[in-house]
């Protein structure tokens, strides 16, 4: 990371300096040389959101251009963005910030009944030439797939006339809370339902713990229902799908997720049952007939 460091930025540092996740000191400042994994046509986006955020005195990390006046940097087949850390997460709760998303439109994922399909699609494909190599994998994708598409059709039921969009994270990871490069634009609950997922999958919070947090967030009635629509979409699943077959993680690290396919199902009749006290709204049948 040092030749980046000192080529592009003018920054001499020596590597033994720089930690694993990519911090650093240097005058004074914290910064994090961070490998940029997203699509390159959002950069220009990204830098934007980052600017209006600082001008708006928005918590955020701001990205540093380099000598060429870039906020990307190409070495060795990896694109990667340089952060001044301003910011770090020390607990609470994260923050919800409106914005109006047809600024930003390359950086929103509000379109979920659009997306998870193309997700399934390309599952489906994909796993039909993996049978052999993954038989874990193989003998679970279908229940999440069939998840999935409960999810989407009930997405396609609602209307979402003027509902707000807010400056969201593609996934909740602490690091990156106030990592400009990881940003999009989304619904509120989006950040909300990831989260309590992390809750249930990672940190071992209980039925009861994550049904305590939900009653400290104000929703609208359209957010409720998002909520559980967002909380039936097994994003813990497919994270780890893609970890597994394209970046060679133990296929056994699925099992975490899959050994609790009735304790979060139960999660979910207890979540649809918190809402349905609030306002009127449809659970699925199959999961509700499960635990009645």
């Amino acid at each position: 990371m040092k030749n980046i460091l000192n080529y592009y930025y003018q920054i001499i540092i020596d590597d033994d300096k720089i930690n694993s996740n990519g911090y650093f000191s240097y005058n004074n400042h914290l910064f994090c040389l961070y490998k940029y994994q997203r699509n390159i046509d959002e950069i220009s986006s990204l830098v934007e959101l980052n600017n209006y955020m600082i001008n708006q005195n928005i918590g955020i990390n701001r990205i540093i251009f380099n000598i060429y006046n870039k906020p990307l940097t190409y070495y060795e087949e990896n694109n990667y963005i340089l952060l001044l850390v301003n910011y770090e997460y020390k607990g609470g709760i994260f923050k919800f910030i409106p914005i109006n998303g047809n600024n930003y439109q390359i950086l929103k994922r509000n379109n979920w009944s659009y997306l998870w399909s193309m997700k399934v699609d390309y599952i489906e494909y994909q796993i039909k030439h993996l049978t052999n190599k993954y038989k874990i994998l193989n003998e679970t994708v279908n229940y999440y797939i069939g998840i999935t598409e409960n999810a989407i059709k009930y997405f396609n039921m609602i209307k979402l006339d003027n509902v707000n969009l807010f400056i969201g994270h593609r996934r909740i990871n602490k690091d990156d809370l106030y990592n400009p490069a990881e940003l999009v634009i989304d619904y509120k609950v989006r950040d909300i339902s990831e989260y309590l997922k992390k809750c249930f999958f990672e940190y071992n919070k209980s039925i009861y713990e994550i049904k305590k947090y939900l009653i400290n967030i104000n929703l609208s009635s359209i957010d409720y229902i998002l909520l559980y629509i967002r909380m039936l979409y097994p994003s813990y699943y497919f994270d780890i799908y893609e970890k597994i077959v394209n970046k060679n993680y133990n296929e056994k690290d699925v099992l975490k997720v899959t050994n609790n396919i009735d304790l979060y199902e139960e999660l979910l009749y207890e979540i649809y049952l918190y809402i349905r006290r609030k306002i009127n709204i449809i659970g699925i049948t199959w999961i509700n007939k499960k635990f009645e």
